[in-house]
């Protein structure tokens, strides 16, 4: 039973996400906040074939109340993210290689311990782009699933709506799961135009 649509809904995020090449077919995970708890991707399942049965719903200690199976690893992270800011109702984790890559590429030869904003040209920004992420953190390397990733990803995002994890990949939150889909949209589409205008800058 899926009476929202909104399991339906993250599992075909999830899935278009999967089909864009944002992320692999292990990686990656998304939720949406509801009035029952939070729905969540499931660990251990193919991200390109999730069905709204897959779906797992969990209230705010990370117990499943629904579903079966065990809920993403970043499970906390998503809780965190939705307990600083309530305007947000969807989060999108995806490991995307270009993404990741240039960040990196970024940040290389400064000090990363903390946070910084990611080196982007006013010229790298589309409008819509600028509205869907406000800006973009480039945050250290931390493991997944842990407290620590929790803490860095959800602080970052008081202010952002995207960040991007070295090694790890990029966070987006938004107001539903399509606006989320949207906003990893627009991110890939302003590191796309900063890698094209280094190449032909």
């Amino acid at each position: 039973m899926d009476p929202t649509g909104r399991a339906s809904e993250l599992a075909e995020v999830m899935r278009i996400a999967y089909e864009r090449g944002y992320t692999t077919g292990a990686g990656g995970n998304a939720s949406a906040l509801t009035d029952e708890g939070i729905l969540i991707t499931p660990s251990g399942k193919f991200k390109g074939r999730l069905r709204a049965e897959d779906i797992l719903l969990i209230d705010r200690q990370g117990r499943v109340l629904k579903g079966e199976g065990k809920p993403s690893s970043e499970w906390r992270l998503h809780l965190r993210i939705y307990e600083i800011r309530p305007d947000v109702g969807a989060v999108l984790h995806c490991h995307h290689p270009m993404v990741t890559g240039l960040a990196t590429s970024m940040v290389k030869g400064l000090e990363i311990g903390r946070e910084v904003l990611a080196p982007l040209s006013e010229s790298d920004w589309t409008e819509e782009a600028r509205i869907m992420l406000k800006d973009v953190k480039i945050l250290p390397w931390r493991p997944y699933g842990t407290e620590e990733l929790a803490e860095i990803v959800s602080e970052a995002m008081r202010e952002v709506n995207a960040v991007v994890v070295l090694r790890h990949g990029a966070f987006v939150a938004s107001k539903d799961p399509w606006l989320a889909l949207s906003a990893m949209d627009s991110l890939a589409e302003v590191f796309t135009i900063n890698m094209i205008r280094r190449l032909v800058g």
